[in-house]
């Protein structure tokens, strides 16, 4: 893709050049313990003066996507200010081994602003030449890090770092108009259709450390999960200072590839998951700000789960043990929490939730959104369907063919149920996504890294 239709789809203004502090992140041999991501990298990636597949600071490669066949276990790829869309505009990338990937540095890689004047952009090109529907960026070290590997005594000791990434989903979905008020998810002779999968997902073996910050993810239209991660044994995971705004299915999923006694352990705190919306407008399922799953040990503080249509903490999958503390659990349409199939406020969690250890000084003052007008009025415009209220409307058609179905227990038809919305997922703003980025009542969200 060239620098001018990239221009077309975010402008220039996310390419400019200014300085900015470094962060704190893990090491690849001891996590937590080095001072500069710059002295980590392995391979580096400027869309700009990219070229080949030698990925060095001097002849950095053009896009992740081109170098994923000769990245190698431990590799630290960092990603300079720019818009990628993948190998051949696929809008996918697929790494089967660990690897760290870290964006929002300055083009000659002596500085970083993943949120300021270095954006780095993962998105894609829908109805591209080479278009795929996957998951945006997916890390999986399951096959690289096994547990027959370790009970043989070789290394299997593994970090996974995703710092820095901006996702914006719009630019590969599928809109019914070009207000871009409502996705389509059935492709067409002349559309692919809106890809239904998250932004990050991450997997891993035995033995792994992972940190996922400084991420936002907007307009994804996933069945579950915008950031996924399936931790394997002995997996400890930090998830900190992301933003999952605007997507279908889950802010994020919590979940594991391992069942044992080693499960791994979450340490999930200041991030963001707000405008969750469900599947569709007559779906039952999504909507939440974060889903978690069994065999897995999640402690959440200082996160906003606001917004979203069904719940702010889905645990109907029973992960046990939790600790809640100090969130802004707000606002969630059916509840701000359910644990398996009971539903309670922000509240009542320390008193009814039998799978939570810990549950205090959380609340509910939703926090106000810095939105242009635009959006909202999409957005308050949508038709949340209650499926059951709309199920008890249908009545049984009297037809031959009932009489027929009826005498084998089968289900009869019934009339049609005439309900659906005209506005679903509508496209968010890169600007409108950043402005939700903040520290929230001096308790919960996330900073300018």
């Amino acid at each position: 893709m060239t620098y001018e239709k990239v221009k077309t789809i975010f402008g220039a203004s996310t390419l400019a050049l200014a300085l900015s502090l470094s962060v704190p992140f893990f090491d690849q041999s001891q996590a937590f313990a080095a001072d500069n991501y710059r002295d980590m990298c392995t391979k580096f990636v400027h869309g700009e003066t990219g070229k080949g597949k030698v990925a060095t600071l001097e002849k950095p490669a053009k896009d992740l996507g081109n170098i994923i066949s000769r990245l190698e276990q431990g590799d630290v790829i960092c990603i300079a200010e720019g818009i990628y869309t993948g190998r051949g505009d696929r809008g996918v990338d697929d790494i089967d081994l660990a690897v760290s990937v870290i964006g929002g540095f300055s083009p000659d890689f002596t500085s970083r602003d993943p949120w300021g004047v270095h954006k780095t952009i993962f998105t894609g090109v829908h109805n591209s030449k080479n278009f795929e529907t996957q998951t945006r960026l997916s890390i999986d070290s399951k096959k690289t890090a096994t547990r027959l590997m370790e009970s043989r005594g070789e290394p299997t000791e593994h970090t996974i770092i995703v710092d820095g990434l901006i996702f914006d989903n719009g630019p590969r979905n599928y809109y019914k108009t070009e207000k871009e008020a409502l996705i389509v998810r059935k492709g067409s002779p002349t559309h692919t259709p809106t890809p239904e999968s998250g932004a990050l997902t991450i997997s891993t073996g035995v033995n792994s450390k992972i940190l996922i910050k400084n991420n936002i993810a907007t307009n994804f239209a996933p069945t579950e999960g915008v950031f996924s991660v399936f931790g394997g044994k002995g997996a400890k995971v930090e998830i900190s200072n992301n933003v999952a705004v605007n997507n279908t299915g889950s802010g994020f999923r919590i979940g594991t590839s391992f069942t044992g006694e080693d499960i791994p352990q979450y340490k999930v705190n200041n991030n963001i998951s707000i405008f969750n919306q469900k599947h569709s407008a007559f779906g039952t399922f999504g909507g939440s700000g974060i889903m978690l799953e069994s065999s897995t040990a999640v402690e959440a503080s200082h996160n906003v789960f606001a917004f979203n249509d069904n719940y702010g903490v889905d645990n109907t999958k029973r992960s046990k043990g939790l600790v809640l503390n100090e969130n802004i659990i707000s606002r969630n349409a059916k509840a701000d929490m359910v644990e398996f199939d009971l539903e309670m406020d922000y509240d009542a969690i320390e008193d009814e939730a039998d799978l939570v250890d810990e549950a205090s000084d959380n609340s509910d003052t939703a926090p106000t959104f810095d939105l242009s007008e635009e959006w909202g009025r999409y957005y308050a415009s949508r038709n949340v369907i209650d499926r059951n209220a709309a199920e008890a409307e249908v009545k049984v058609v009297k037809h031959w063919a009932n009489d027929v179905r009826s005498l084998f227990g089968w289900n009869l038809i019934g009339t049609s149920i005439d309900a659906d919305s005209p506005v679903w997922l509508p496209r968010m703003s890169l600007e409108d996504a950043m402005a939700t980025a903040k520290y929230y009542d001096d308790m919960a969200g996330v900073k300018q890294p």
